[in-house]
């Protein structure tokens, strides 16, 4: 994918965007090296806006040094663990504000709708044993939850989370027990949310999270 020349307003922030789209849709894997050269070339800019980009991604923990260039991080256990903590709270909360939006009628029947036809794309993704089609669909869920909470800052922190996360979803959602779970979940979240019941929404996104961190496998 091409993007614009470092010669165009913005285009390190560009650069950076796609590459953080790499990482959210499981295009990298862990431990996997990535160089400015490659990069540049891969995305038709210079390495100029790559550097700048991959700065950002060192400071928000995407990617560590490594000898000629960075490499993919991955998750410790113990990291993983202290992460998975965090995101249970955080989307228990994004499933509770959704919910509580709903009963307030501040969200649209077609947001409703569009978190059953996410759910049911994740199924089809799972149905089909491509883990990697059922990780972007799984990632897009959960991102539409995030946004149906309408708080900005939570779905920031969410963001911030799922990028972090993403890199060995894709090797997780290979696990067909795992995999084969992760429905039944998603509709209690949603019917929670649909139903404008807080506390459900609450209970089964928590429930969900917490079941995810005891099936994740840290791959290094």
């Amino acid at each position: 994918m091409a993007i614009s020349s470092d010669s165009q307003p913005g285009s390190a922030h560009a650069v950076y965007v796609a590459l953080r789209h790499r990482f959210s849709d499981g295009e990298y894997a862990p431990g996997q090296r990535l160089t400015e050269t490659a990069l540049a070339a891969d995305l038709g800019v210079s390495r100029t806006p790559v550097r700048e980009a991959i700065g950002r991604l060192l400071a928000e923990g995407l990617v560590v040094q490594a000898a000629r260039g960075v490499a993919v991080a991955a998750l410790t256990p113990k990291e993983a663990k202290h992460l998975f903590v965090l995101r249970a709270d955080l989307e228990a909360l994004a499933a509770e504000l959704a919910a509580t939006r709903q009963a307030q009628g501040q969200l649209a029947p077609a947001e409703v709708d569009a978190l059953d036809r996410a759910v049911d794309r994740v199924e089809v993704a799972v149905k089909a044993q491509d883990p990697r089609a059922s990780a972007q669909a799984n990632l897009a869920l959960h991102r539409a939850i995030g946004a149906a909470a309408g708080n900005p800052f939570l779905e920031d922190t969410l963001h911030r989370v799922w990028d972090r996360i993403a890199v060995t979803t894709v090797a997780n959602l290979d696990d067909p027990h795992w995999a084969a779970a992760i429905t039944d979940q998603h509709r209690a979240i949603v019917a929670g949310i649909r139903a404008g019941d807080a506390k459900a929404a609450r209970h089964a996104a928590k429930a969900h999270i917490e079941a995810a961190g005891r099936a994740y496998r840290p791959v290094v």
